[in-house]
């Protein structure tokens, strides 16, 4: 059976003030970076230059946590990229993240959920366009810093598996105005406990599933 975790949208914005940033860990240079690929199917056609924003954002936040990422951009429907690998995907090493068009979330105030099991391992997740394109949020940030961060959070879930969401910055579950404006900002990032807890349950996965992790030697 998968569970379902998802963000809220801030429709409501129902404290408004400024926290302190969300100061994330700063990778250890003795270690090996964790690897992740994620496949981005653009099923809402959204122009190449918002994909390129959220590319560059959601890269920012993972490097800031130790997460080397790579983005493959698997085109959009009769269009797809069958060259890139796009369907290989396998945890904890390689997601796919689906670009949803149309009002087809839960509610209107989610902008994105992900899909884990009972083990709380999951591959997929699906990020809600149409909501987050015409959210109120995008009067603070800009529109592909939005859709990054959001593919950020759902790739955390599926990193930290269940009860992943936190009290503050990226995997608060309803973001409010501080938050758009630590992301407008570029602070809005994983806590260090985040980012400790993702190395030590992707490399522990990595181990029981035997897969190799560039510059382990194993």
């Amino acid at each position: 059976m998968w569970r379902k975790f998802q963000v809220a949208s801030a429709l409501g914005w129902l404290f408004i003030g400024v926290l302190s940033p969300v100061v994330g860990a700063s990778p250890d240079t003795h270690t090996p970076p964790v690897s992740l690929t994620v496949s981005i199917f653009n099923d809402a056609d959204l122009p190449a230059s918002v994909l390129q924003q959220a590319e560059s954002r959601a890269r920012a936040v993972m490097s800031n946590a130790g997460v080397s990422l790579t983005w493959l951009d698997c085109g959009v429907p009769g269009q797809w990229r069958t060259e890139l690998g796009c369907q290989a995907v396998v945890f904890p090493t390689h997601f796919s993240v689906r670009l949803v068009a149309g009002r087809k979330a839960p509610s209107d105030d989610i902008f994105g959920q992900a899909y884990l099991n009972e083990r709380g391992e999951g591959n997929y997740a699906n990020v809600y366009v149409t909501l987050l394109s015409s959210a109120k949020a995008l009067s603070v940030i800009k529109e592909g810093d939005l859709l990054g961060y959001v593919v950020t959070h759902e790739l955390g879930h599926l990193l930290l598996g269940k009860e992943s969401h936190s009290a503050g910055g990226l995997m608060r579950a309803r973001w409010e105005f501080a938050q758009l404006q630590q992301g407008a900002r570029g602070n809005l990032l994983f806590s260090r406990d985040e980012t400790e807890k993702i190395r030590s349950r992707y490399l522990a996965a990595v181990a029981r599933a035997g897969i190799l992790v560039a510059g382990t030697g194993k």
